[in-house]
């Protein structure tokens, strides 16, 4: 956990920000969470709400990592109150660790946050129980995530292990709670400001609507003669007429064919790995439905 400290005395700060004692002082504190898909899996319930695979399957993690550099949170009139350049690795699977932890800071509205999910540079934090080796994987390899876990339909079973590699920068970014720019410090008091990774883009059949389904069968129907998946095999699996287990087009509910639509996003191939990593670099948002302008690094 990397804290940060800004001043130990409200005049200190003051005098840094341009602000005056009777201003006041608050708490920023950042965290990062995969919310309860992350740690629970497939299905789960959310707002009263249950989250499934329109398939049918049900898919848990074992591992859900996710590498975050500079971070910064700041004012449009140019204010810094942090630019936390340094990789931190978390594994959201574990639950929602703490990245960071401002205090002493100038209360009122800070505008603009931003971050990115890139691979790991050394030295780079581990935000909880992340292994070194996870983290030099990623560092050696250029992943900003790895995902591990395992997918059950009736008598069907697999795993899967996956490194994506699709850097991006999130800025300008919204606050899930109430869609304004930023988060607002109160006096002596705690505001939260968390990324929060959105798993279902994973296993979305659709972009760029909020109708897309949560699917796993053509992800299955990759696997080549085992019961584990990988990112590679992903690419041999067609956006159109994607095939199953069983060897035969995925289809429905209603029997008919699926097709995993892009729309207007780029993909850098036409596999089910190159769906899978766009859809997957706009995961990150704040503090539950927040949106970021995200650019591809």
């Amino acid at each position: 956990m990397t804290t940060i400290r800004l001043c130990a005395a409200a005049a200190l700060v003051c005098g840094w920000l341009g602000c005056s004692p009777a201003d006041g002082t608050g708490t920023l504190r950042i965290r990062v969470s995969g919310e309860g898909a992350a740690k629970q899996g497939y299905p789960f319930v959310k707002n009263n709400e249950t989250i499934a695979f329109a398939d049918g399957w049900q898919v848990s993690f074992t591992k859900f990592l996710v590498s975050l550099s500079n971070i910064r949170v700041s004012r449009f009139d140019g204010t810094i109150a942090a630019d936390l350049a340094q990789s931190m690795v978390a594994d959201i699977h574990l639950g929602d660790p703490q990245v960071a932890e401002l205090t002493g800071l100038d209360i009122g509205r800070w505008d603009k946050f931003s971050f990115n999910v890139a691979p790991p540079q050394m030295p780079a934090v581990p935000l909880n129980a992340v292994a070194p080796a996870d983290i030099d994987l990623m560092r050696t390899q250029g992943l900003n995530f790895i995902i591990e876990g395992s997918a059950t339909k009736g008598p069907l079973a697999y795993t899967f292990s996956w490194g994506l590699r699709n850097p991006t920068r999130n800025a300008n970014c919204t606050n899930g709670l109430d869609g304004t720019d930023g988060f607002v410090v109160k006096t002596n008091g705690l505001t939260i400001a968390e990324i929060t990774i959105h798993v279902d883009h994973l296993f979305w059949d659709t972009l760029g609507t909020e109708r897309a389904q949560l699917r796993f069968d053509a992800v299955a129907g990759a696997s080549v003669d085992d019961t584990h998946i990988t990112f590679d095999e992903l690419g041999s699996q067609p956006l159109i007429d994607p095939r199953g287990t069983s060897g035969t087009p995925v289809l429905d509910a209603q029997g008919k064919a699926i097709t995993y639509n892009p729309g207007s996003v780029p993909l850098d191939s036409n596999s089910l790995a190159g769906f899978m990593r766009a859809s997957s670099a706009s995961q990150a948002h704040v503090n539950g439905t927040g949106l970021c302008t995200v650019t591809r690094l």
